[in-house]
Formats: C-alpha cells, structure tokens, sequence
C-alpha cells in the first residue's frame, strides 16, 4: 500500500495505514504545514497520541482602522478577495468559541511517527500512480488526477495560491483571529496562537499594509520568522455530483482513495480527516457496491 504526500493528510493517513510508504514531492521542509493549526475537538491528537490544548479563540473583523460585526457588504468583500466569488466564508462567525490547538510541532511529530516510510524528493507521474500495486491513498489534487485520467464533462478547478507571513511575539499567549476584508489589500487574515503570529495573503504578501493596530500591538515588538507560499490555497467548489462520481471512479477502477482538502476538493477541516480515514479503511477491504455508498 501506497500514500501520496506527506503532508499533514498524508502523514495521517500513514499513523493510520502502519505498513504503507509514503512519497513525497517535496523536502521536509517544503511540506511543512505554515498555517494555523485549530481543530474544533482533540480527536485527531487523540487518533495519533498527541495532546491538544483546549482554548478560547477571539474573533473580529477589521475594516477602515475601526471593528465591525459581519454585514453583506463585508462578507462579499472578503469572499471576493480570498475565492474570487461571492459564497458564504468564515468571517460570518466571529463569536468567541472553543478550539483545540496542535503542537507547534504537530507536524515534526507525525513524521518521527511515521520515520523512514517516506521517501522525500519522490513526485509520483502517471504512469508510476497507475503501475503501484494495491491501495493507493492520495492527498494529490483532484486536478491533477482529472487531467491525468479520462474521466467524461470534467469541470473548470480554481483555486488561487496564498502566501504566508509568520512572525514571533515574545511573551504573548493568546488565541485571535482579525478577518481583512478591505478589497484594497491582499492580506484576509492574521491569527495569534500563543506567540506565533500567522498573516496570510491572496495573490501576493501587500507589505505596505500595517495589520499590527488591528490587535493593539506595535510592529517593533514582533520578530519575523518566514514567508511562505501555497500554490492550492483556496479552491471554489465544483459540481458535486460530478466530484463524488469522479472519486467513485477513482476507487472502484483504480484502488485509489482521495483524502484531504484538495485530493477530494472540498472546503473541509482538518477534523474531518479522521472519519475520513475510518471509511476509507472500511472500503479498501469492502465491495464496489459499498464504495459506491460511500460517496453518495
């Protein structure tokens, strides 16, 4: 059995499936996961050993240097700048509430989980996806399996990159999140988690933006660690008939099973990943006629 990515999908997927190798295009470093790690219970910890921190997250919404509870006019700016189209997005929910926070080094500590199953450097074309024997679990996109395979009426992916700022906050300990909608800055959201700091951006990282007043904080008090990018950073939904009928296609023909964000192409959470995993499981040893209950 095969997983492809080994990135924090993959690297889940490979706790879970104990005697699968994992390959990876990228380093370690590349596949490093830079944006902020909440999960709204501590199942997925639990599923690998880890302990999360329960805490309380403040929200708020920030729009011409004043705060502003959500209206129409501000969630359609935000969701025009970060997806391109105008659909429901987070910033409608900035009541305080519950997350679990992973371990800065969550990801560091699934990949000594997994240890030397992976092969780092390794990208996966075609014609090797179509040559593995058994099982294949993919965290690949979508996209990329749609253009490899022939498939009928496959629809338009777009998605947009994001790029990320990380800074440190000496003596900080607190959970915010400030959504951006101002269409005149590239940057949609910075989030405190503890001391890190994570702003992120659409289409390019607008240094001339100051976000700092937004949390009360002066910029000489924060150290910068980063910059990152993410080519598949936000992705507008497609057909769904069309995408459960094309990840049907993808088990029942060729014993690949799609999980995560972007290999099922879906707006999903990081805590959905365990469930996920679990049917997964159940079909790889199932019927065609139970994978194809699966995606209904």
């Amino acid at each position: 059995m095969q997983i492809l990515g080994a990135g924090l999908a993959g690297l889940l997927a490979g706790c879970h499936f104990p005697n699968a190798t994992l390959y990876e295009a990228g380093s370690a470093q590349q596949s490093t996961h830079k944006a902020v790690l909440r999960f709204r219970s501590p199942a997925v910890g639990d599923s690998v050993g880890i302990d999360f921190r329960k805490v309380r997250v403040r929200k708020g919404i920030w729009y011409q240097n004043a705060f502003h509870e959500p209206t129409i006019r501000l969630a359609n700016f935000y969701a025009e700048k970060v997806i391109g189209a105008i659909v429901d997005r987070s910033i409608w929910h900035i009541e305080p509430v519950d997350r679990y926070i992973a371990p800065e080094n969550f990801q560091e500590q699934l990949i000594d989980r997994v240890g030397n199953r992976i092969h780092w450097n390794t990208p996966v074309d075609k014609e090797t996806l179509l040559s593995f024997q058994g099982a294949t679990v993919t965290t690949m996109p979508l996209s990329i399996l749609a253009q490899w395979l022939t498939f009928p009426q496959k629809p338009e992916f777009s998605y947009a990159p994001i790029h990320v700022q990380r800074f440190r906050l000496p003596k900080a300990d607190v959970f915010q999140t400030i959504y951006f909608p101002d269409p005149l800055t590239t940057l949609y959201r910075v989030s405190i988690t503890g001391d890190l700091v994570i702003a992120e951006y659409v289409r390019a990282i607008d240094r001339t933006y100051d976000f700092w007043p937004a949390f009360g904080i002066d910029a000489g008090q924060a150290e910068p660690i980063e910059v990152s990018s993410q080519r598949f950073g936000k992705i507008l939904p497609i057909d769904d008939t069309w995408r459960k009928a094309f990840i049907f296609f993808l088990s029942h023909e060729h014993g690949i099973y799609s999980i995560g964000r972007y290999s099922t192409w879906r707006n999903i959470l990081l805590d959905d990943l365990i469930p996920d995993l679990t049917i997964i499981k159940r079909l790889i040893g199932g019927s065609a006629y139970a994978r194809r209950l699966a995606n209904l």
